[in-house]
């Protein structure tokens, strides 16, 4: 018997399926792909797509003030106020899966906005962010998100599973317009 899988959903599939272990990051006790992999995925599975700027998120940070037992030399220093800066922004996020067109939006946040010296290294930033952010919105890095509760793909799979209908045997006639479908044992 030969089982055969059978894909509708693709882009939906492939969408979902688990960055390889290479790619995955580690920092400050979070796991991530790194943008510029999360791109290259997102174009590779659905080609081309429209990231435009819906809105940009301005606000103000305060002071932290100097910290000698503070491990980096910023905390030692402090860092100082700074007001109506770049603190995020909401993307939009359109592409084409499986032959539909898509429509996301999510906000991006700036990390630590002290490590950029102007308001367009803030908006990258929070560009980047947001990329990630709308691509697991579509299935694409979900598993980071949702770490041992991640069953997406599987589902996918399973869903999309078909078998290809056995070769009839000939010393077993058929009645007129029954297909026969033979099911896998268990363990199989």
């Amino acid at each position: 018997m030969m089982l055969v899988t059978t894909v509708v959903d693709a882009d939906l599939a492939e969408l979902a399926r688990p960055f390889p272990t290479d790619f995955v990051e580690r920092k400050d006790g979070s796991d991530y792909v790194a943008h510029h992999v999360v791109n290259q995925r997102l174009l590779s599975i659905v080609g081309p797509f429209d990231f435009e700027l819906v809105q940009v998120i301005r606000g103000d940070v305060a002071a932290m003030p100097p910290d000698p037992s503070a491990r980096s030399r910023r905390g030692k220093a402090g860092t100082p106020a700074l007001e109506n800066i770049v603190v995020g922004g909401i993307w939009r996020l359109t592409c084409v899966i499986d032959g539909r067109q898509v429509r996301v939006e999510e906000v991006g946040d700036v990390g630590d906005v002290h490590n950029w010296a102007h308001d367009g290294a803030r908006l990258k930033d929070a560009a980047s962010d947001a990329l990630k952010r709308c691509a697991m919105r579509l299935g694409l890095g979900l598993h980071l998100w949702a770490q041992e509760h991640y069953f997406l793909d599987q589902q996918l799979r399973a869903q999309h599973r078909s078998e290809e209908p056995a070769t009839p045997d000939p010393a077993r006639p058929q009645a007129p317009g029954r297909a026969t479908r033979s099911t896998p044992a268990a363990g199989e």
